[in-house]
């Protein structure tokens, strides 16, 4: 590809990013029961996020759940927020959608998609049971899709634990040492190995697919 070729499609895109921005602050205007403090709020991010978004073009564009989130609250389609270019994409290239299993009982729920190509050996019987789990961490997001009709030790592997209500990831297996224990290595490394009763073990999922490199912004 020439340099003069990919230049004109880097402005032509970044011309209906800025479209979207342009869009969203009309919609902000019209209706002044919305700030973007607010808004910025409402999608989980710091109150500055949508202001540096909207003026300063951090991040280049909104990710998915965002977007999500902030068409909901806003009450528009979220195809209002979606560059035109990612619509393209979008149409050409199939996806999954994956449910927040933190808000799985959520009326309204964040989402994800990613490209079916990454999930060639599911059935839709079994896509049914898959919900996306995020962790962050100081380098990255980690974004597991976890299967929550398997809800109890099948052998070691990555499982996401419930722990008076907040889900958290470890490695599970037997423990050779102990009868009837479980051996708990949480996944993030901060946290050390324990012993635990199987009976006491509290799985709400197990870990299907994972990447380290799935980040929204």
């Amino acid at each position: 590809m020439s340099n003069k070729l990919f230049e004109n499609l880097t402005a032509e895109k970044k011309i209906k990013v800025d479209d979207v921005r342009e869009e969203l602050k009309k919609i902000i205007k019209k209706n002044n029961k919305f700030n973007l403090r607010d808004l910025s709020r409402s999608i989980g991010k710091n109150d500055a996020y949508l202001q540096q978004y909207l003026y300063r073009g951090t991040p280049k564009t909104l990710s998915e759940a965002c977007r999500y989130k902030l068409a909901q609250k806003l009450k528009i389609n979220i195809d209002v927020l979606t560059p035109n270019w990612l619509k393209d994409i979008s149409t050409k290239e199939k996806f999954i959608k994956f449910k927040n299993i933190e808000n799985k009982d959520s009326c309204e729920p964040s989402v994800i998609s990613i490209s079916e190509k990454l999930f060639t050996d599911i059935s839709s019987l079994e896509i049914k049971n898959l919900y996306y789990f995020q962790l962050s961490t100081l380098n990255n997001n980690i974004t597991s899709i976890v299967d929550i009709s398997i809800n109890k030790y099948v052998g070691p592997d990555l499982y996401l634990l419930n722990d008076k209500n907040t889900l958290f990831l470890a490695f599970i297996n037997e423990s050779h040492l102990r009868e009837n224990k479980m051996i708990v290595k949480p996944f993030l490394k901060k946290f050390h190995s324990f012993h635990i009763p199987s009976k006491l073990l509290n799985i709400s999922a197990r870990v299907f697919w994972q990447s380290s490199k799935f980040i929204y912004d």
